[in-house]
């Protein structure tokens, strides 16, 4: 049975998001059949705390498990956390019991320190073990004394996890700070810091002694508690500044912050840790930058910024270029190039350095402990604690730098933000889906709304540069293939094939008027120059670079008003009342289906470009095997089509090879020496693959100029023609026999209707007999009438 307070402890923590479990063998070491250590951590697929995670839970708690989860969202490591929705401290035995050591004097080394805890600990009875506890909650006391009270607090077998939730927008730094010092203030456990870190999920076992279990508890719950992470950095400073020898926090000051860039002092060989306030850090203009947009006034003066005139721009990257040529020694205020890091606990006088490189100045730490590789935005992100945008804005009004926008930019603005609203409606409104039927079939298929809204997206980001561009009239979005369609897809996406796909619906976008997409020569001379040097540059495919010269496309932005989408349901559903498929989509379709005009218009790029010789030949006997095959019998299929076509002049073993030399490392005159037989069981393969792919690409072409239909097998259509068992799916018929086939549809409906109106006890099947169809047949026909 779910808990009700943990169920809303995990929902409240994720903010209705998803949390990432993991399971850890907690009993030794577990070994598999050949005897190999098998301890990895198990992912759990469970992302919501519910009744099934439960129970995956149990399961593997009984296998010897540790159930664990990570408080913050993203992934599993700390470099893929981009959620920080809670600090934490783990307050331990062990920690309480090494800080006694350390307090009476200890002076050992790390190991024989380790050795005395261990041996301390295993001698403690439950007794003191709770008195140890108690210690832990009167430092929670004290803190919530101190207008910080905990959102959960959940005890474990050695103590407890203390949780303070954090509102959104939390900051990696900002969450790193307030670690540093609520370990220091609740004497935590140093270790216990990290973004990805592991906790205990409440209700689960602690198994690490598998003959004294414990059962992890959630002891307090406040679920409307949560914190500015600014006004808990602004607490905990306060409460280590007042340093009150009276309370239990702060008691440790092996693990007090520093604020200093000096080397740290280690105490009885035992090496300190500690985190950077920059506030304190009495270096050049550190401090005065740490205050954020408190200190500009002052940090103006000092830099002589405060009298300087205001800079326009156009475009965002423009101010970032400026931005890089300040000197960041003189932003810094630092005497020297080289100087302890800013960033860690840097032991080295030259580990950090300010360099020139080219025009712009850039931060470098030499440390492989943190080697850091900054620009001047993202070290104001670190000093100051701001989200990227704040840095960036910062940094504007420092340099008294204006962000304008022409009136074209704002007009396109406007356009493009009511184009993805409307696009947005297609996932949810259902009066407009109605509206527009075929069209939302085709932007419901995988990707494709999303692909559309995002080339808006890529267009509004481009704004700025185009406002800069003479003859612009409207946002134009540069996307020769691997382009934009690289931008818009996921890494995990971005393969040739889904590039190309993509790239095929976009021109798709193009025939159904949702995009217009712009030649070369028609564009400004400064966009001309680009699509050449891309041309030039090319495409790395299966080891070799392919330039691609006649697929250099510009995608035009449009109004989206109700005339436009009037004609795009036109064409959406000339789309697929013809048969055409996303995959087969080309130029030459178009051509033969709707003339060389509108084949122009979506590719003007290609205005001249021919019709191979070879699909010539492809098709025309394509056409032949059709007309023949009608003719004989009155239908056919993709099947028997392909088993009956003969090209003139194809020679099938060559053209096999020719499949070989996109292979990275294949020399071509290796390959045209290859010997392959008349039977070999690959190259039929292959044919009968090509044929096939040619086959989509010409049949509904066929189908519109024979006036032949495309009907899928049922069993009215066997008994029509006389077709075979085994031949299923599609066959092709002329128009004239499908409206028979509707008519007789039509009448057969009728009588389903009928028959279920004088005799509502008949059943599906009885129904199906007396009138001769399928048993789907009358199902579909009594859904469809009610």
């Amino acid at each position: 049975m779910i808990d009700i307070k943990t169920k809303d402890f995990f929902t409240t923590i994720s903010n209705n998001g998803q949390v990432n479990f993991e399971y850890i063998y907690e009993q030794g070491l577990l070994k598999d059949n050949s005897g190999k250590v098998s301890n990895f951590p198990h992912k759990s697929k469970m992302k919501y705390y519910s009744r099934e995670a439960v129970k995956e839970f149990e399961m593997w708690n009984e296998k010897g498990y540790g159930i664990y989860f990570l408080p913050n969202g993203g992934g599993y490591k700390d470099a893929e956390i981009t959620d920080f929705r809670s600090v934490f401290a783990d307050l331990d035995i062990k920690d309480e019991i090494e800080y006694e050591f350390i307090n009476e004097g200890f002076e050992g080394n790390g190991a024989e320190l380790k050795n005395l805890v261990t041996e301390k600990f295993n001698s403690l009875n439950n007794s003191e073990k709770v008195q140890y506890k108690q210690i832990f909650m009167r430092r929670i006391d004290d803190l919530r004394t101190n207008a910080l009270i905990p959102s959960g607090i959940v005890e474990t077998k050695n103590g407890f996890h203390v949780y303070y939730f954090l509102k959104q927008e939390t900051q990696k730094h900002q969450f790193e700070a307030i670690e540093g010092l609520l370990i220091y203030c609740l004497n935590g456990d140093l270790a216990v810091k990290n973004p990805a870190r592991l906790l205990r999920v409440p209700l689960t076992q602690h198994l690490k002694d598998r003959n004294d279990p414990f059962t992890i508890q959630l002891n307090e719950w406040n679920p409307k508690i949560s914190y500015d992470a600014e006004s808990v950095l602004s607490i905990l400073r306060g409460i280590v500044a007042q340093n009150n020898k009276e309370s239990l926090l702060c008691v440790n000051d092996r693990k007090k912050p520093l604020y200093n860039t000096k080397e740290l002092s280690k105490a009885g060989g035992i090496p300190s840790r500690r985190g950077i306030d920059y506030s304190l850090m009495m270096i050049g203009n550190i401090p005065l930058i740490s205050q954020g947009f408190k200190g500009l006034p002052e940090l103006k003066k000092r830099l002589g910024l405060d009298k300087q005139p205001e800079l326009c721009y156009i475009d965002r990257d423009d101010i970032r270029q400026y931005l890089k040529k300040q000197n960041l020694k003189h932003l810094l205020g630092m005497e020297s190039d080289r100087f302890f890091c800013l960033f860690h606990n840097s032991s080295n006088s030259s580990s950090g350095t300010i360099y020139p490189h080219g025009d712009k100045y850039f931060y470098k730490c030499h440390s492989s402990n943190c080697g850091v590789h900054y620009d001047i935005i993202q070290i104001m992100e670190r000093l100051t604690r701001f989200p990227i945008h704040k840095s960036f804005d910062y940094l504007k009004e420092l340099y008294n730098i204006a962000e304008v926008k022409t009136e074209w930019q704002q007009d396109q603005e406007r356009l493009i933000d009511f184009n993805t609203e409307f696009l947005s409606r297609f996932k949810y409104d259902i009066e407009l889906r109605e509206l527009y039927p075929f069209l939302t079939k085709f932007l419901d298929t995988k990707g494709t709304l999303g692909l559309l809204i995002q080339i808006h997206e890529v267009a509004r980001r481009k704004l700025p540069q185009l406002a800069k561009v003479k003859g612009m009239n409207n946002p134009i979005v540069f996307a020769p293939m691997g382009k934009v369609i690289e931008d818009v897809l996921s890494i995990n996406e971005s393969s040739l094939r889904n590039i190309d796909m993509a790239n095929t619906k976009a021109v798709i976008l193009i025939f159904m008027f949702l995009l217009n997409c712009v030649g070369v020569s028609e564009l400004p001379d400064e966009l001309q120059k680009r699509a050449r040097e891309y041309q030039q540059k090319g495409i790395e495919r299966n080891g070799k670079t392919i330039h691609y010269t006649n697929m250099s496309r510009y995608y035009e932005v449009v109004s989206l008003d109700t005339d436009r989408l009037i004609l795009a349901e036109e064409m959406a559903k000339f789309f697929y009342k013809k048969g055409l498929t996303i995959s087969g989509f080309n130029r030459e379709q178009v051509l033969r289906l709707r003339g060389s005009e509108e084949a122009n218009r979506i590719y003007p790029d290609r205005v001249e470009e021919e019709i191979s010789s070879l699909n010539q030949s492809i098709t025309s006997e394509i056409e032949r095997v059709v007309a023949e095959l009608i003719h004989r019998k009155s239908y056919t299929y993709d099947n028997e089509i392909i088993d009956n076509i003969v090209i003139p002049d194809f020679d099938i073993k060559q053209e096999f090879r020719n499949t070989f030399k996109y292979i990275k490392n294949k020399k071509s005159e290796a390959i045209d020496l290859l010997e392959i037989h008349d039977n070999d069981v690959n190259m039929l393969r292959w044919y009968r693959n090509f044929i096939s792919k040619k086959l989509v690409l010409n049949m509904p072409v066929i189908t519109h100029h024979e006036e032949l239909s495309r009907t899928r097998v049922n069993k009215s259509i066997r008994n029509k023609f006389g077709i075979p068992g085994n031949v299923k799916g599609f066959i092709y018929h002329p128009e004239v026999v499908e409206k028979s086939i509707q008519i007789e549809a039509e009448g057969m409906a009728s009588k389903i209707i009928r028959l279920t109106q004088q005799d509502s006890s008949l059943s599906y099947n009885k129904i199906a007999k007396m009138v001769g169809c399928s048993r789907q047949y009358v199902s579909n026909v009594i859904k469809n009438n009610g």
